[in-house]
């Protein structure tokens, strides 16, 4: 519900990933992310690889291209060539 809400507030064009409804239990697992470190980990990264501050990680970036590419092949879900904090998130 956390990442939904998340999602709704600062990423809409991305949809919720599961319905509130969600049937599973919520455990509370030793050394699990809290919401706010998944959200601070997703900036820090976002910060860090967005070198010319343009809002979207691209080859314009400074950073080698074998691993722009992989960034692009696991966070790229809407498949435009750049990674939006929304998709590192």
């Amino acid at each position: 519900m956390c990442e939904n809400e998340w999602r709704a507030e600062y990423c809409p064009e991305y949809g919720s990933l599961y319905c509130a409804e969600c049937p599973f239990p919520s455990n509370e697992c030793p050394g699990a992310w809290t919401c706010s470190m998944v959200e601070d980990g997703a900036m820090e990264v976002y910060m860090y690889y967005d070198t010319n501050g343009d809002g979207v990680i691209n080859p314009e970036d400074e950073m080698d291209m074998e691993h722009y590419e992989v960034m692009v092949a696991n966070c790229d879900t809407n498949f435009d060539g750049t990674i939006e904090l929304c998709e590192i998130h």
